[in-house]
């Protein structure tokens, strides 16, 4: 996934989490999702087509770029819809295997760092499924602060560091442990009750 890309997941995140939280309308929510979505399946297309067989990083590249594309256009396409969210919710359960599989995949070519960011994401699309197919606010609070949180640790500052060059000197430590604190945070936001939900789908 490309630097630039990165930066606008992680602005896509920021603000489906406020929608998550209450914070926003999910149909103001709609243009940047519709927008960064395009660009992300666009992206991915350009990237896979030219790709020949033992292209393989490239090719798990370009299925990293959909996932998050085909995410932020269903979100808009849902909204627009009003639809319940689950079928975005089931969705989010498969992309979660998939996350899994692709941070093995970096892991195993040594690249720990983008490795630890796709352990995140998986644990964010596990998030979205039990927000999306489950009928309680908790759920909808720890995706939303996760989400909001991982606009920053796994998208907009690896992002902005990628940009600087200096990504690749950043310590996996401060990675991984950056993903745990997303998660803490996530849980113990949820136990806390909150009055303003949105039932609209978003990711």
């Amino acid at each position: 996934m490309s630097s630039l890309a990165l930066l606008f997941v992680g602005a896509v995140l920021l603000v489906n989490g406020l929608v998550l939280l209450g914070r926003i309308g999910a149909r103001a929510a709609v243009p940047i999702n519709l927008i960064t979505g395009a660009g992300l399946v666009t992206a991915s297309l350009v990237t896979a087509i030219p790709a020949d067989a033992d292209a393989r990083l490239a090719l798990f590249g370009a299925v990293g770029f959909s996932l998050f594309g085909v995410t932020y256009l269903t979100v808009a396409g849902g909204t627009h819809l009003g639809a319940d969210g689950r079928a975005l919710g089931w969705y989010c359960a498969w992309a979660c295997a998939v996350a899994v599989v692709l941070a093995a995949i970096n892991f195993a070519a040594g690249d720990a760092h983008i490795a630890w960011l796709w352990s995140g994401w998986a644990v964010l699309f596990f998030a979205f499924f039990l927000s999306g197919c489950i009928s309680d606010p908790r759920f909808d609070v720890a995706a939303g602060v996760l989400a909001i949180a991982q606009s920053v640790t796994t998208a907009t500052v690896p992002a902005l560091l990628m940009i600087d060059g200096t990504w690749s000197e950043l310590s996996i430590g401060w990675v991984a442990a950056a993903q745990g604190v997303g998660v803490v945070i996530a849980v113990a936001s949820a136990a806390r009750p909150r009055s303003a939900q949105s039932t609209a789908p978003a990711v």
